[in-house]
């Protein structure tokens, strides 16, 4: 039986491991978020699982939420619906904005330091020596099968991290599977095509368990359709077995009456972004899947997206990072609030950014201050300003940061409505500014 490193000493060291150490530990792995390349194979990660005793097969109840669009607020509409119904439920989820820790939770709390620092401490030992063998993403995949286990959860939701067939979380047997909308990111990776993108999160369909699946590209559908009847699962299409209507949308408020399984209600999300319509939708369906009626999603807070850091002056973060996410942010967005707004923006240099660029351009916000995050992977801002320039943007209506608090401190000057979009790196990095500075 798998000890519970979270209510029990351990002699797994003479000294125990600070915080820090742990993570400090953690990032000296290989870090696919930070550098290109991926995995090639989940062979040697089902290997390494059996030196842990197979955990990836006693989590309870594991929920697998694929996608490209919208699979982390689902993770947090179905994890926050369970919990709505007084059920413990685990949530796991990338990347984070400040916090590590984000990426592993229950009832919506992080997992504490003292655990985090525990399970690293058990998994290191398996990793010495071959240092380089095992991913960031695979080792917390791990430590959240452990952590989940030992408190004994009631249901586990897992957001994959990038495709879907060589995932670390594709070891599961989850007990349903969703799948958001599928569109254009990473084909570096998962392939040039739709279809190519939508065989790879598609190859999580391994049982006959419920799938419950977005709105698609009538390919995209056809790949699902295909993976469905190949393994005998059952598909529940948002369109066929649900309808829903936006009813309100304000900046901390989103409505919908939606009618599914169970019949009609009206479902609240105390956050913004008409895009979320959908999501509850989505999630309000696979719970219905699940046997569930009575839920609401009322209590949950999905950071980054659409969150409100300050409403005087009114500063939004979103981590919208590929050209369909960005155009719902801003359409979406800018309908609550209005055009009159300052925007910061940094991009990775492996998404579709001149894409993205003019379909900035078009919506021609008042300022526009472009700048990056830390990320290895972030196009700089000198070169963003030259795309911005190219593409059409005045050049008095633009300014480059070196940093992400010069961008702010600038943006702040220029107006009171201020949109931080581009990529999860850069929205943590303004999150974390403004909460350690006052502005």
């Amino acid at each position: 039986m798998q000890e519970n490193f979270c209510s029990k000493p351990t002699n797994l060291s003479k000294k125990y491991m600070e915080f820090n150490e742990a993570v400090e530990f953690l990032y000296s792995l290989i870090d696919y978020e930070k550098r290109k390349g991926y995995v090639e194979s989940l062979e040697p990660y089902l290997n390494f699982l059996k030196e842990f005793d197979n955990p990836h097969l006693k989590v309870p109840r594991p929920i697998l939420i694929v996608g490209t669009k919208g699979k982390g607020s689902t993770a947090h509409l179905v994890a926050g619906g369970l919990q709505s119904l007084g059920f413990k439920v685990g949530l796991f989820t990338s990347p984070h904005l400040v916090d590590i820790r984000e990426r592993i939770k229950i009832n919506n709390k992080k997992i504490p330091e003292r655990a985090f620092t525990k399970y690293i401490e058990l998994i290191k030992p398996h990793i010495e020596g071959k240092r380089g063998f095992k991913t960031v993403f695979e080792t917390l995949t791990l430590m959240a099968f452990l952590y989940f286990i030992d408190e004994k959860v009631d249901y586990a939701v897992f957001e994959a991290g990038l495709g879907g067939r060589l995932d670390a979380t594709n070891v599961l047997s989850q007990i349903l599977t969703i799948i958001t909308n599928i569109s254009y990111d990473h084909m570096d990776i998962l392939g040039p095509k739709l279809t190519d993108i939508a065989r790879e999160k598609a190859a999580v369909i391994k049982n006959s368990n419920p799938v419950v699946v977005a709105r698609q590209h009538p390919s995209v559908y056809q790949v699902i359709k295909k993976a469905c009847e190949k393994t005998k699962a059952k598909m529940y299409l948002l369109s066929e077995y649900a309808k829903y209507k936006l009813v309100e949308a304000k900046l901390n408020r989103t409505l919908i009456k939606y009618k599914g399984l169970s019949g009609e209600k009206l479902l609240l999300l105390n956050q913004g972004g008409i895009f979320q319509a959908k999501n509850m939708a989505l999630s309000a369906l696979a719970l219905e899947v699940l046997g569930f009626e009575n839920f609401n999603f009322e209590g949950i807070k999905i950071e980054g997206r659409f969150e409100v850091i300050s409403e005087n002056p009114l500063i939004i973060i979103d981590g919208s990072h590929n050209y369909d996410s960005v155009k719902n942010f801003l359409n979406s967005t800018l309908k609550i609030i209005g055009n009159d707004c300052v925007f910061v923006f940094g991009i990775n240099r492996d998404k579709e950014y001149e894409k993205i660029i003019k379909e900035i351009v078009k919506v021609n916000p008042s300022f526009i201050i472009v700048t990056h995050s830390q990320s290895p992977r972030a196009l700089s801002s000198d070169e963003l300003l030259q795309f911005f320039l190219k593409n059409g943007m005045p050049k008095e209506k633009i300014k480059s940061a070196e940093n992400v608090q010069k961008a702010i401190e600038i943006a702040r000057k220029k107006g009171n409505k201020v949109l931080a979009f581009g990529s999860f790196y850069l929205a943590g990095e303004i999150k974390q500014t403004l909460l350690s500075v006052n502005f």
